[in-house]
């Protein structure tokens, strides 16, 4: 082998050594090259209610968490959304470095630098106004991204009436008669906005002397009741005047027919009061 090829044998290797160290700096110029790079913010938020079900009319909280996702505070932009039953937000609590700029009607806006250590929350409450389902979803954008949602059950509100029917004798020789009375307890837990109880009168009777509220017809009386508080008795009366066809066993079913809200209880809605006449001047009611 001559000098010169000894010469241009390194030189070749040199030139092949430097051609592949060209083309690597190319490829990871152009991002062609797998390399190790830092953490990029991938971050799964999460939305959590407090209760469900939950009653209509009784404040809930919705918890928004935006986890810590690399060695520097992450700002994030936080949108929460309700949709289905009506509900509205009405107010709003933080930890970390978060700022709610709004949080009321169905729309909740918040900004966020979520700091290196530990997540940071958003704190919602809620006001249900109807039964049916709430859903609650939180977007999160920025240098944290991510959505999630949540359902809440918002339970319709009912109010269990319990009927009482009672009679009184009230005797003599001029007016016998005697009053039936149409009692509607409220066993709760919701306040009764309306209520109907219609009482079934013995063949031949007619009621007179009727509660405001009460119409009769034919063999019955119906009673209509406006607002019962939780705990609360509503009470209407009627007479059933006596005569010498009344002699024996004169009894009124009282039964309630409507309600708001709903009653989910039947098993009181029916009660009957039985007087025995034994003659004008004599009847009991037990």
């Amino acid at each position: 082998m001559s000098p010169t090829s000894l010469a241009r044998h390194p030189l070749r290797r040199l030139f092949r050594r430097l051609a592949v160290l060209a083309s690597a700096t190319a490829l990871g110029t152009a991002g062609l090259l797998v390399t190790a790079g830092p953490a990029h913010a991938d971050a799964v938020i999460q939305i959590t209610d407090s209760a469900d079900p939950v009653p209509v009319n009784t404040p809930y909280n919705y918890t928004v968490t935006i986890p810590d996702t690399g060695p520097n505070n992450e700002p994030a932009d936080v949108t929460v959304d309700l949709s289905g039953a009506a509900a509205t937000f009405t107010g709003s609590s933080t930890t970390g470095s978060i700022i709610c700029f709004s949080a009321s009607g169905t729309h909740a806006h918040c900004g966020a630098f979520i700091p290196h250590g530990g997540p940071a929350t958003i704190t919602l409450t809620v006001l249900p106004t109807a039964g049916g389902t709430v859903t609650a979803s939180a977007v999160a954008t920025g240098d944290i991204t991510g959505s999630d949602s949540t359902t809440t059950t918002i339970a319709s509100p009912h109010a269990d009436i319990a009927v009482n029917v009672t009679g009184q004798p009230h005797l003599g020789i001029l007016v016998p008669y005697l009053t039936y009375t149409l009692n509607a307890h409220n066993n709760g837990p919701a306040a009764v906005t309306s209520a109907t109880i219609t009482a079934s009168l013995p063949p031949g009777a007619a009621a007179i002397n009727l509660s405001s509220g009460c119409t009769t017809s034919s063999s019955t009386v119906t009673c209509t009741y406006g607002a019962i508080a939780n705990g609360a008795d509503s009470a209407k009366s009627f007479r059933i005047p006596l005569h010498l066809l009344s002699l024996g066993h004169v009894s009124v079913t009282g039964v309630r027919t409507t309600s708001a809200p709903t009653d989910n209880n039947a098993a009181n809605d029916t009660d009957t009061a039985t007087c025995t006449v034994i003659s004008l001047i004599l009847a009991t009611c037990p």
